[in-house]
């Protein structure tokens, strides 16, 4: 009988090439993952925006649009305002504070049609994200 407790050189070389081979693709994996999560990650952040505009829409008892910004009244008198703020929208509350609600933007678009606020996004990555709400006060 042989003694068969060792590793070949054959299996040492097959072993260390599946090895190599998993070491040269993980990187590949890995920055492919980062780049799709990054696009995801801006498309999560307009619907986090379109969530909270949505909610406050229906909560304003007055809204009134200029060029680039939109005024909502709430019930308690507050004055939300979410504006164009370089590639951004922000939103001010009886224009004080800073909140940057939605990043990296080329253009935000608002129209009023009675109780209806249409908002439109186009978004750096070059996807545009629309959002219809309706004003329940």
């Amino acid at each position: 009988m042989r003694n068969e407790k060792g590793i070949t050189l054959l299996e040492l070389m097959l072993t260390l090439t599946i090895l190599l081979a998993i070491v040269w693709v993980l990187p590949l994996l890995m920055s492919a993952a980062i780049q799709n999560s990054g696009a995801d990650f801006q498309q999560e952040e307009a619907r986090l925006f379109f969530h909270l505009f949505s909610k406050e829409v229906r909560e304003a008892t007055q809204i009134v649009r200029s060029k680039e910004s939109i005024e909502l009244t709430k019930k308690d008198g507050a004055i939300v305002k979410y504006e164009r703020y370089g590639s951004s929208i922000r939103r001010r509350v009886n224009n004080t504070g800073h909140e940057i609600v939605l990043q990296e933007i080329r253009e935000f678009t608002v129209e009023i049609s009675g109780r209806r606020v249409m908002i439109e996004v186009d978004l750096n990555n070059g996807k545009k994200e629309k959002q219809v709400s309706f004003q329940m006060s």
